[in-house]
């Protein structure tokens, strides 16, 4: 934070200016800039903001212009022409003579035109701005190939989106203060840069003086100097003996005073405010100030309402980061571009740690790909070198291809401009994994004042909502020696690469870092919506009113407000979910013992990413965000059950831990208890409470066997005295057997493959096919075409046949459905880091389970791993998302996870939900088995009270 002295003139140019859009790029062969301004195009924009603001649909370059008047007493003084922030390319004329050009979108930069402006008068400023588009190159720049953080994701946006200002300079004036702290050595050492715009050597004096966090003065000196033309830095060491560490706990920070004061002329002042901290990394593990610290992070993703690019207002942006601090993370990611400007003052003031990273993300290959990453690097590392709050610089992100090109000299630059803070190379560049993507690289940082770098195991995991028990078991022991297999079988795309990721696990020693995980839960879009007030105009807000409205038709049109009231209600649901998936994830990284820290995706929605966000679009807390509150507490529990259903007559068995930060000051116990279906509480135990810090297993909590059918919370409440410290619970749904399974599969005609569980019930051949038995596929993959021709034509003919879960590698099954009239779209069905909503009515195919709102985590082991886009049948359950891409237009998606579809005289019942393979041992999935059949069967032809008639949701 630096703040330059009440000697240096400001002419704020923020305001109106005018601008013209130059369509066809021949404004400068047509002399905008030197008197020929075309007046009559012109309309008029604010700056500072993007044009998009006002013009949505501009795209390409836009000149501005405005003019103003210099203060009569800045006659001879040195001027300098300040932008804070333009996108992407920038050039500037004064009074038509040209004063510079800029490339970048994210750092400010300034023009030196005391040589351009006109003594007295009128003077003129003209603005070149090329911006970057989806649909064309700008002067020549392709959007993938340029370092412009999200704007290939969310939004292109262009134009003068910072302030912009004249400022005077002393002829010897402070150009930089660069303030390095070493605490253990209790001094900084400092470098200034004086710049002479005096072709004659200056003789001046430079003081220093540092004032400790308290106000008092810490140290005073001066010496008498000669300054050369043009820049000269001189470096020193001031002691600090008994510095106050900045920590987010006690974020201590010094101010330093620079005057350089010339014989005969002005003086010039600046004041930094700096911190003594020391942050690094080794074997994985991060310290702060010498000691272990756990990384408790989240991310902010680069984009705000209306003004897209930066905060509309300096409240949003206090606000936003107070709600971190106050959720109690220790780690803001400011991700993939430079945090806008002031943001770094108040995490410096919080206490909050930042990984600051560049804007160069997944850019793609060109000839230009090192120039820009050296230009960006350069530019984040001196415009943040003195923020406290910084201790990462992190280069690249996902981009294994770039970071194969241009890692080792970026990471070089990196290190040579600033010795003292770790360096990222590829943030996720170990593992990262979705259900529809994944690679296996590796990641590497470079340690506080070292050089070489250092192997890390940095991995970003998107596994969907609440994850089945394999897979949070994977991740609770992830790096303990378990295989990851578990990936492979719960269908990752990233099943080729698991051999390899787990060879790295296996010859790395040290701490893993999980530098994004977390999942989705829907914003209220009306309430986003109301949000933007009168500005229904902006490009943000015109995008989620058109996912509003396509998820508002979608939802009337499937009769869901039978089952959510409205879209409010839909909408609370769905937060519930990302509350519920994100504590379940963050658990089983808080249980592990080599996660050295996380980062959660994402601190805020923005654009398509309406779902991801603990706050929404206005910064407003989602119920994920209390969530995370309490998981960032110094002492958390974990009650885990291996199993999320139940049968009745059994007991329930849950896994208690203990997690504390901190050590605990005095006695504690933990109070046990078990809520029933009816909401009645039995207290089940009281246990001593763990002390040390660390992670402590605290065994198995048992109940007594459970004989009423119903849902179950197993509740554990950690108490010092009379103060509650930390409370979580643990559902579990309890059913009764679904006994008529057995009778039922043998009245069914099965073809195919059959689950273990079936063949060993039924034997093999299946039952005889008598003419009202219903057709059952449980693996459809399995059948060979000929037997799909004939499956298909005894539908065709009448017969009613039920398809168990369609996977996208079933390419005989998906051509011949295709072959016979009923082509099958299969697409992604659990969700990442957004969501994907599966919907369960109250209806027969559901009786006896939780319906009537979302599939919650009961349903966690059968939900759907691929759905089906909605065939014009019944649908019976379904799931949604939106679109993502800017391919597609902004929309609801609409999908069928069980759906009866007509095919000739008879009908076929398509069932994602993967109930067949577990039907033997999972009692959820063995009574929607049952109540599927019996429902199949009933809709046979010739049945009492078959609805053939189809409900078709366009």
């Amino acid at each position: 934070m630096s703040a330059p002295d009440r000697t240096r003139g400001k002419l704020s140019l923020n305001g109106p200016w005018q601008i013209v859009f130059d369509k066809d790029d021949n404004g400068l062969a047509r002399g905008w800039t030197s008197g020929q301004w075309p007046g009559a195009k012109a309309e008029s924009v604010p700056v500072p903001a993007p044009w998009d603001v006002t013009h949505p649909a501009a795209r390409g370059i836009g000149f501005y212009r405005r003019t103003f008047r210099l203060p009569n007493d800045w006659a001879g003084k040195s001027l300098l022409l300040h932008f804070a922030g333009a996108s992407y390319r920038t050039e500037a004329w004064v009074n038509g003579q040209f004063a510079g050009s800029h490339e970048g979108a994210y750092t400010p930069f300034y023009f030196d035109v005391t040589a351009l402006v006109r003594a007295g008068g009128e003077q003129e400023l003209i603005v070149r701005v090329a911006g970057l588009s989806r649909d064309r190159p700008v002067d020549g720049q392709i959007l993938v190939q340029a370092p412009a953080s999200k704007q290939s994701w969310y939004y292109e946006y262009s134009g003068l989106w910072g302030e912009v200002s004249l400022e005077t300079r002393p002829v010897v004036a402070i150009e930089m203060v660069q303030i390095e702290p070493d605490l253990r050595g209790e001094s900084a050492s400092v470098q200034v840069g004086l710049m002479n715009r005096c072709g004659a050597a200056q003789p001046v004096e430079l003081q220093l003086r540092v004032t400790c966090p308290d106000g008092a003065t810490a140290l005073e000196q001066s010496e008498r100097l000669v300054a050369p033309p043009g820049l000269a830095r001189f470096a020193y060491r001031l002691p600090l003996p008994r510095p106050r560490p900045w920590h987010p706990d006690t974020p201590n920070l010094y101010h330093l005073e620079t005057i350089v004061a010339p014989t005969n002329g002005e003086a010039d002042e600046h004041i930094t405010a700096f911190g003594m901290r020391d942050f690094s990394v080794h074997n994985g593990q991060f310290l702060l100030n010498g000691s272990p610290i756990y990384l408790q992070g989240v991310l902010l993703q680069p984009n705000y309402p209306v003004t897209l690019v930066a905060p509309p207002d300096r409240e949003m942006m206090e606000r936003e980061l107070k709600l971190v601090k106050e959720a109690g993370f220790n780690l803001l990611r400011a991700h993939i571009r430079p945090a806008p400007p002031g943001y770094l003052d108040l995490a410096d003031k919080l206490g909050l740690l930042v990984y600051a990273e560049t804007s160069l993300a997944w850019i793609r290959h060109s000839s230009r790909l090192l120039d820009h990453g050296r230009r960006e690097v350069q530019a984040l590392i001196e415009r943040d070198f003195n923020h406290p709050s910084v201790v990462f610089w992190g280069i690249l992100n996902e981009n294994r291809f770039a970071a194969a090109e241009v890692a080792e000299p970026l990471l070089r630059l990196a290190r040579g401009l600033d010795p003292t803070r770790v360096v990222v190379d590829n943030s996720g560049g170990t593992m990262a994994v979705d259900q529809d993507y994944g690679w296996i690289d590796r990641a590497s940082v470079i340690p506080n004042r070292e050089t070489a770098r250092e192997r890390i195991i940095d991995l970003h995991l998107y596994l969907g909502d609440t994850l089945p028990g394999p897979l949070y078991e994977w991740l609770r022991g992830l790096g303990t020696g378990g295989a990851s297999t578990v990936l492979a079988e719960q269908d990752f795309s990233a099943q080729a690469l698991l051999p390899e990721f787990d060879r790295e696990l296996r010859s790395y020693t040290g701490q893993i870092f999980v530098s994004e995980l977390g999942c989705g839960g829907m914003a209220d879009l009306d309430e986003t919506l109301a949000g933007f007030g009168e500005r229904t105009g902006v490009r943000d807000a015109e995008e989620l009113r058109a996912f509003r409205d396509s998820l508002k038709d979608g939802f009337a049109a499937r009769q869901l407000d039978r089952l959510f009231g409205d879209l409010h209600h839909l909408a609370l649901a769905a937060q519930a979910q990302h509350a519920a998936g994100n504590t379940n994830q963050i658990e089983a990284v808080l249980a592990n013992p080599r996660i050295s820290g996380y980062c959660i995706t994402q601190l805020n929605d923005v654009s398509w990413e309406f779902h991801a966000g603990l706050l929404d679009l206005w910064r407003n807390p989602k119920p994920a965000y209390f969530a995370s509150q309490r998981l960032n507490r110094p002492q958390v529990l974990i009650l885990h059950s291996a199993a999320p259903v139940a049968t009745t007559g059994a007991a329930l068995h849950l896994r208690l831990t203990q997690v504390n930060r901190a050590p605990l000051a005095g006695q504690a116990s933990i109070e046990l208890s078990l809520v029933g279906p009816a909401g009645q509480t039995t207290k089940l135990e009281r246990r001593q409470s763990a002390v040390m810090a660390g992670i402590q297993e605290l065994g198995e909590v048992v109940t007594e066997p459970v004989s009423v059918a119903g849902q179950y919370a197993v509740r554990a409440r950690l108490m010092a005295g009379h103060e509650m410290l930390d409370e979580t619970q643990q559902s579990i749904l309890v059913l009764a057997p679904a006994d008529e399974l057995d009778g039922q599969v043998t009245r069914q005609t099965w073809l195919g493959e059959q689950p273990a569980w079936l063949a060993q019930q039924t034997g093999r051949p299946a039952a005889s096919d008598h003419a009202d038995a219903l057709l059952m596929v449980p693996r459809p993959g399995s059948l060979r075409e000929t037997e799909w021709d004939t499956l298909l034509e005894r539908v065709q003919a009448g017969r009613t046949a039920i398809l168990g879960a369609l996977h996208k590698r079933d390419t005989v099954a998906l051509g011949s459905l295709t072959r016979h009239g009923r082509p099958v779209e299969v697409h992604l069905g659990i969700g990442n880091w957004m969501g994907c909503y599966h919907w369960a009515p109250v209806s027969e195919l559901f009786a006896g389970l939780p319906a009537g709102g979302l599939a919650g985590p009961a349903y966690v082991d059968v939900l759907p791993w691929y759905v089906l886009t909605e065939l014009g049948g019944q649908v019976l359950a379904g799931s949604f998302r939106n679109s993502m891409t800017r391919v597609e237009a902004p929309r609801a998606l609409w999908y069928g996870d069980v759906e009866v579809v007509p095919h000739g005289a008879g009908e076929i019942i398509f069932c994602q939900y993967r109930i067949f393979e577990q039907a033997g041992a999972h009692p959820l999935a063995a009574r929607l088995t049952s109540n599927l059949m019996r429902l199949g069967a009933r809709r046979q032809p010739g049945r009492a009270g078959v609805k053939k008639e189809a409900i078709s949701h366009a």
